[in-house]
């Protein structure tokens, strides 16, 4: 979500008690960071009266007894927040302003603060109690599940960085060996992550890094299989009717949705609340790329939408579909909730396609595929489908459409190849 930032003078409270830059009777002057509707602050460390303050161009006046020092402080942490930003988003990764907060408020205490654990396992927790106390669960989860690499080559013995050997990284890398080649890339970037960390905060040096020794690419980008399911098969799982107040058809209401509202993703469903819907459209920001989407609905998806408003079951935190409640109220109990209705969601899919014969994986992602495929195999424009799919470039949605249904492929190969006899024919002939 974007951050929006802005200097203001805090007047809801007096400065009491007098200090370098502070005059009691002022009040503090304060940068503001608005993001998803909820502020956060971070101090200058200065004060200002009302009358020395323009708050029609949020800044101290002239008139302020330290206005160059002042303007200086403001311009010195807007700096460092735009900079939080653009490194973020140079990694592409969602920042929060709680994170912003935290990273620029603790640099000043980080040298008093006590030594970073010299222990794999210790250090890699510190990485993810950061990220969740700033709530970014999904990295949290990203360093939790690389821990859990670790851990077992350890055997839940943790160990030095300065101990690790050749041996300890071919054995790390043998033991990923069994996994996909997306998900041994995967463990490796985070693994390599670990120690550029630890190698950045001393606590070893760059001769220990694991790439000396390991030869797979980390960041070797994996081209995966685009898993589809062909027009017809789709039309049998629309036509099926699961009985109602079921768990399987609220999946098959979603399933509608997700594939009417332009194969919206499930992260993005799960998230649309009550004032997202308006005028028959929708209007929201998508978690992966942070773009904005203004659309109208098709028919089929607003009526998905009539049903769920008088659904036995409602979100007290206003969502469309009954799934995050207030009770959810961080951004890692929203993350832990749509990942528990994905696994539903998933499993109901699966249900669903066995059902009506479809013998390959169907899934959430099989779903969005389908919907880009099925239009590609209608012969809409790609810049149609590169619109609706919400992506940035025409490449991006020829990756979608690039991995033909085995079937066409099939057909046309039976069809092209010469059939045994039809040499002999055309010799004759």
């Amino acid at each position: 979500m974007e951050i929006v930032v802005k200097p203001v003078l805090w007047t809801y409270r007096e400065i009491i008690e007098t200090d370098k830059n502070y005059v009691i009777g002022e009040h503090e002057v304060r940068i503001r960071m608005m993001q998803n509707r909820v502020p956060k602050y971070i101090t200058t460390g200065f004060s200002c009266s009302v009358e020395n303050w323009d708050e029609d161009n949020s800044r101290p006046k002239t008139s302020h007894p330290k206005f160059l020092e002042l303007s200086a402080r403001i311009k010195k942490i807007a700096d460092d927040i735009d900079y939080e930003i653009k490194t973020a988003e140079k990694a592409n990764r969602p920042i929060t302003h709680i994170e912003i907060k935290a990273n620029l408020t603790n640099r000043i205490q980080l040298a008093a603060a006590p030594e970073k654990p010299n222990k794999i396992l210790a250090y890699i927790q510190s990485i993810i109690d950061y990220y969740e106390s700033v709530d970014n669960p999904g990295y949290a989860n990203v360093f939790y599940n690389n821990k859990l690499t670790v851990k077992k080559l350890l055997k839940d013995k943790d160990k030095m960085f300065l101990a690790f050997t050749k041996s300890d990284h071919e054995a790390y890398e043998k033991q990923i060996s069994g996994c996909t080649e997306s998900t041994r890339s995967h463990y490796l970037r985070t693994y390599y992550r670990v120690w550029n960390l630890a190698i950045a905060d001393g606590l070893c040096n760059k001769d220990h890094h694991p790439k000396k020794y390991i030869k797979f690419k980390a960041y070797k980008r994996i081209r995966t299989k685009k898993r589809s399911i062909k027009l017809d098969y789709w039309e049998r799982i629309l036509n099926l009717k699961p009985a109602k107040e079921t768990r399987i058809y609220r999946s098959h209401l979603l399933m509608r949705f997700m594939y009417y509202a332009r194969g919206m993703n499930f992260n993005d469903m799960m998230k649309l609340k009550k004032e997202n819907f308006v005028n028959n459209g929708i209007v929201y920001k998508r978690s992966k790329n942070k773009r904005n989407y203004d659309f109208e609905l098709h028919p089929e998806a607003i009526k998905v939408i009539q049903i769920f408003e008088q659904y036995p079951d409602q979100s007290d935190a206003g969502y469309i579909f009954p799934f995050i409640m207030k009770e959810h109220d961080t951004a890692k109990k929203i993350d832990v909730r749509i990942d528990s209705a994905l696994k539903d969601f998933n499993e109901d899919s699966k249900a669903m396609a066995e059902a009506i014969g479809w013998k390959k994986q169907f899934t959430s992602n099989a779903l969005r595929h389908g919907f880009a495929s099925h239009l590609n195999e209608a012969d809409v424009d790609i810049k149609i489908i590169q619109e609706a799919m919400g992506h940035e470039t025409q490449a991006d949605t020829r990756i979608y459409l690039a991995d033909i249904e085995d079937s066409i492929i099939t057909e046309a190969i039976n069809g092209a190849l010469i059939k045994p006899g039809a040499k002999k024919k055309r010799e004759a002939a």
